[in-house]
Formats: structure tokens, C-alpha cells, sequence
């Protein structure tokens, strides 16, 4: 109920700031469990897209001293945007609206899904044939990424209707970067480097 909430408190500060120009010697204020969400939800939209951005900078820092070729680093950040993208097109196709906390607390999940194209970069340096690198990761690969899915999706039958979108949009999220990874990514990878 945020965003009623929000619409609420704007009506009352509204009637507020009515009030304190009428009545300068007046003073009121709006308290109250509604106030108390807005502030909450506010509060947390803020600090997810900060967590989201840190993430994503300290990932690619860690990539760039790590890999040291920006090549492969584009294909693992391209490998997550496209998993980002699959789960947030899935989704629009059930719900016309998700949460903004659900999309910006992806900074956990990305922690997850930069370790399939990571592993399948990293496993070529050892494996120079692309399709026998492919058949030695594909089932841990696989089974790690089916273990993550479950853990996400015990969150759907939660009667918390956020916790249940960042299960949906979670397991949506590691579904598409391993299809991504098992399918296309073996094409743009460049063996040996």
C-alpha cells in the first residue's frame, strides 16, 4: 500500500502547508504507521540503488584485475544484461508493474550470475576446444544454477508480495544468463585468451 500511502501523505502535507500559511502560530505534524512506510520505502529505494551501483563497480574491478581483458569482461557484463533483460521481459509479460526495490536488490543476484559466464571464460583458458570445455561445465553449471533457481523460488509461495517478485525475477534473472551462457556466449568467446 506505498504508493497509496505516498499519495496520502502528499495530501496531508498538502493540508499541512494550507494550514501553516493561514495559521503561521500553528504547528502540526503527520505521524503514523502510513508515514513511517513511505519514509521506509523511500528509505530503501535509495539504499538499493546504491547497493546496485556499488556492486556493479566493485564486479567490474574485480573483472578488470582479474581477467585483464576487456573483451571477455564486455561478454560476462553482457551475459548478466541479457539474464537482467530475459527476467525483466518474462515478467512484463504477467505483471504491468514491479517493484523498484525488486530490480535494484539484483546486486545480490548478480554476485551469482557473474559466476556462469566467469567460469566458462576462465575454464577456455585451460580448455582450448570450445565444445569440450562446454561438455566438462555444462552439468555443474547447470545443477548450481538449478539449486540458486529452487532457493529463489522458495520465496513465490511467501505471503510478502515483494519477497515473492524478487523470487520470481531472481530465478528469471540465473534462468536467463545460464541459457545465455550455455547457448550464445560459447560462439563470442575467444579460446586460449
Amino acid at each position: 500500500e506505498t504508493e497509496h500511502n505516498s499519495q496520502l501523505l502528499g495530501l496531508l502535507d498538502d493540508a499541512l502547508s494550507r494550514t501553516h500559511e493561514k495559521y503561521p502560530n500553528v504547528e502540526a505534524h503527520v505521524t503514523g504507521g502510513p508515514v513511517i512506510a513511505v519514509g521506509n520505502a523511500s528509505q530503501i529505494k535509495t539504499d538499493s540503488i546504491k547497493a546496485i551501483v556499488l556492486a556493479s563497480v566493485l564486479i567490474v574491478l574485480l573483472l578488470v584485475f582479474s581477467l585483464q581483458s576487456v573483451r571477455n569482461i564486455l561478454l560476462i557484463l553482457l551475459s548478466i544484461g541479457w539474464g537482467w533483460l530475459f527476467a525483466l521481459g518474462v515478467v512484463a509479460l504477467f505483471r504491468s508493474d514491479v517493484s523498484i526495490i525488486v530490480l535494484c536488490i539484483s546486486s545480490v543476484i548478480l554476485g551469482i550470475a557473474i559466476n556462469y559466464p566467469l567460469h566458462l571464460i576462465s575454464h577456455t583458458n585451460h580448455q582450448p576446444d570450445i565444445h569440450r570445455a562446454i561438455k566438462e561445465i555444462w552439468k555443474p553449471l547447470v545443477v548450481g544454477n538449478i539449486t540458486t533457481v529452487g532457493a529463489f523460488l522458495a520465496l513465490v509461495p511467501l505471503n510478502s508480495s515483494a519477497l515473492r517478485d524478487l523470487g520470481i525475477f531472481a530465478s528469471l534473472m540465473l534462468v536467463g544468463t545460464i541459457l545465455f551462457v550455455l547457448l550464445y556466449l560459447p560462439r563470442m568467446v575467444k579460446v586460449g585468451h
